[in-house]
């Protein structure tokens, strides 16, 4: 496993020692080494275990996000295939507009294992990879993380959200590949 690891970290230090990545490097007084050094252990802590992939379109990933996260540079993308699955198994119960976007925002939350501190999912924004091209990612299943990271499992409220889902890690994908998809606002 571990020449995987060195793979994803060799990508990033080439991603960070780009020239346009240098003066936020430099005003964080840090290295792109270190940078990546950083993501990498972003990455160990989101995925419990981890292979290399080339996706080939077409091909539908899908990414939540609120208004603190971004959608063209971020990296955590999963198959539309996912929420597709949790619309239909919605789509048998009576529920209202507001409350079957609820629902299926909470079970993305519990399935990619997403903190409400990271992430208040409020939109759902779509990387259409196009037929012919090819991007590189790591893919595993996600693992758990608190519902809220900054307190205990201790706290009141506060417990383990499953993971599991599969999820990619995308170091690299063309912007122009990416719109927004839905909203799960209410």
């Amino acid at each position: 496993m571990q020449p995987v690891w060195d793979e994803i970290e060799q990508t990033l230090v080439k991603l960070y020692s780009l020239p346009h990545n240098q003066p936020e490097l430099r005003a964080k007084g840090t290295t792109p080494q270190a940078q990546a050094r950083k993501k990498l252990d972003e990455v160990r802590s989101g995925l419990a275990s981890v292979a290399p992939e080339t996706f080939t379109g077409p091909r539908l990933f899908l990414r939540v996000l609120g208004p603190a996260n971004r959608a063209y540079s971020g990296e955590w993308w999963f198959d539309a295939s996912l929420l597709d699955t949790l619309e239909a198994s919605f789509s048998r119960l009576y529920f209202s507009a507001a409350d079957k976007k609820r629902a299926v925002r909470d079970m993305l939350r519990e399935l990619l294992a997403i903190s409400t501190e990271w992430n208040s999912i409020t939109e759902v924004w779509a990387l259409e990879l196009p037929a012919g091209q090819s991007v590189r990612g790591y893919v595993g299943p996600g693992t758990p993380q608190k519902l809220f990271a900054s307190l205990p499992l201790s706290a009141a409220a506060n417990r383990m959200l499953v993971g599991k889902a599969r999820q990619v890690f995308f170091p690299v994908k063309n912007p122009l590949w990416i719109k927004q998809y839905q909203s799960l606002g209410f």
